[in-house]
């Protein structure tokens, strides 16, 4: 530690009054504040830390629980706004749109303004959003709290993620990422079933009252353990505003083509002028990151051609889970009858797989062959969501959620820990804001592409979301797609096992660690 102190005194301070986060962690900024490495090859955390990672999970945790307990409450909502279910989609795009917008400023925003004092913030303007849905007394407001609720989340998540990416070092490090991305996948699994256990008792209304506890518990586990971070360089640099609205704007555009495509006509100018437009930001976002204006990320991380198949695979595998926790409530409540609660309980067969395969996936990570295991896993979704279509209901249909929920949280997690593994500490926060951004922002087109196809199948918004043959060919378009994953994963794969090992972070590719020192290749 000693050594550590000498070269780079602002990097590392004493550990004193619990885990010091690093402000570096969620922007651009070298500076950062860490908790000294740990000596051991094994995961050691004392009593402060367990509280510190505690602050970063929950705070995922409470993002991710009400991102998906909604869906539950679908079939309810409908019937009071007398909208058909498929039209209410929107309640989850609209909320993985904002999340996703504010991504590529989310790292900024916590550097200029302070890692806790933003989260907190963050956190209670998520509550604020799910006060506005739970008294909306229309489609439209509910869907502007849900957008609230979005944009908040943006400044949360990312920080969770990073946060534990600087604060633990080694295996700690690893370990501590699988935690969170456990915590939060976790939630998001067991979203449904929360959900379906407050609509069946309470009214759907109570979906968005009962996360107001957990934001305040959060919260306060964060102003506890956190200490209080500001970088006055990143409040003096320009925000990316222009390269992260050609994102924002590009993906919202594209989403509302294939959402109202059928409804407008597919070559009709309003349908051709979105598209057109969505196309165009997104082009213009490119010729802006390689211009000479500051980009959101350094130019050379874009030429990481592992670090881009891992956020394609990311993308993939939050795809398909957003498509396949979505159309099985469906499948559940509106083709087969059953109540949200039972629905919510069956949902439990793909909730602890998930759970349990995103912890893994820390572990994993520190261990040779991680880019098999990720091929591996994508394999997994993919054959899941094809039994799931196939099986009968309910033990076959059970078996199968539960193979699906593996793959996905398995290869979901994994790719988020290599690429913390790939890029140095200055970028691992702008780093996982904007691949976070890329993943949610095609989480939300896919969504309202799969639910116009359920629509186009069914001929019909009516009784679109009772349909089970169309449901069924959603999910065959999740196994095909995880398919392409598997593509994208082997080569990498095959080649780290003709290598007989791995570097961190992925085959051939560089990683550091949090202090900026080359990885050894060593195993931690």
């Amino acid at each position: 530690m000693a050594r550590h102190r000498q070269g780079a005194a602002r990097r590392f301070r004493p550990l004193r009054d619990g885990l010091c986060w690093s402000s570096g962690d969620i922007g651009s900024s070298g500076r950062e504040d860490v908790v000294a490495p740990s000596t051991g090859s094994r995961a050691r955390f004392g009593r402060r830390d367990r509280l510190a990672l505690l602050a970063a999970a929950s705070a995922a945790l409470v993002v991710e629980l009400d991102w998906l307990a909604v869906n539950v409450a679908l079939p309810k909502i409908a019937e009071d706004v007398g909208r058909p279910v498929t039209d209410l989609q929107w309640l989850i795009s609209a909320f993985t749109l904002a999340f996703g917008s504010g991504m590529p400023v989310a790292g900024w925003v916590i550097d200029a303004f302070g890692r806790r004092r933003t989260t907190i913030h963050g956190l209670a303007l998520f509550a604020l959003g799910s006060l506005l849905c739970a008294c909306a007394p229309s489609l439209a407001l509910l869907v502007s709290g849900r957008v609230v609720q979005g944009i908040a989340g943006a400044f949360i998540v990312p920080g969770a993620i990073a946060m534990t990416a600087g604060g633990f070092t080694g295996r700690r490090r690893e370990v501590g990422l699988g935690v969170v991305m456990a915590a939060a996948s976790g939630a998001a699994a067991f979203a449904p079933f929360v959900g379906g256990a407050l609509v069946s008792g309470f009214g759907w209304r109570s979906v968005f009252v009962g996360v107001l506890p957990v934001c305040l518990v959060s919260a306060a586990l964060i102003h506890w353990c956190v200490t209080p971070s500001f970088d006055p360089d990143a409040a003096a640099r320009r925000p990316p505003l222009l390269n992260g609205g050609c994102v924002v704007f590009g993906a919202v555009l594209l989403t509302l083509t294939v959402d109202r495509g059928p409804t407008w006509g597919w070559s009709s100018a309003a349908t051709l002028l979105c598209a057109i437009g969505g196309f165009a930001l997104l082009v213009g976002f490119a010729l802006l990151e390689r211009s000479d204006k500051p980009p959101l990320l350094d130019r050379s991380l874009y030429r990481d051609r592992p670090l881009r198949l891992l956020t394609l695979a990311g993308a993939i595998s939050v795809v398909g889970f957003v498509i396949v926790s979505t159309f099985v409530t469906w499948d559940l409540q509106e083709a087969m009858g059953l109540s949200p609660f039972v629905a919510g309980c069956t949902l439990l067969a793909f909730s602890f797989p998930n759970a349990a395969a995103a912890y893994g996936a820390g572990r994993l990570a520190g261990r040779s062959g991680a880019w098999g295991w990720l091929a591996t896993a994508l394999a997994v979704a993919g054959a899941g969501a094809l039994a799931v279509s196939l099986a009968p209901f309910p033990t076959a249909y059970s078996l199968t959620l539960a193979l699906c929920g593996t793959g996905i949280g398995l290869s979901g997690a994994l790719c988020t820990v290599l690429t913390q593994q790939r890029v140095p500490t200055p970028q691992a926060g702008a780093v996982a804001s904007l691949t976070l951004a890329f993943k949610y922002l095609a989480a939300a087109i896919a969504t309202s592409l799969a639910a116009t196809l359920l629509e186009g199948l069914r001929g019909s918004t009516e009784g679109a979301a009772a349909d089970r043959g169309g449901i069924d060919t959603v999910l065959r378009g999740v196994a095909v797609l995880t398919a392409a994953g598997v593509l994208l994963a082997l080569p990498d794969a095959l080649r780290a096992a003709r290598r007989g090992g791995r570097r961190a972070g992925g085959p051939g590719g560089r990683a550091e660690h949090r202090s900026g020192s080359p990885e050894t290749g060593r195993k931690p």
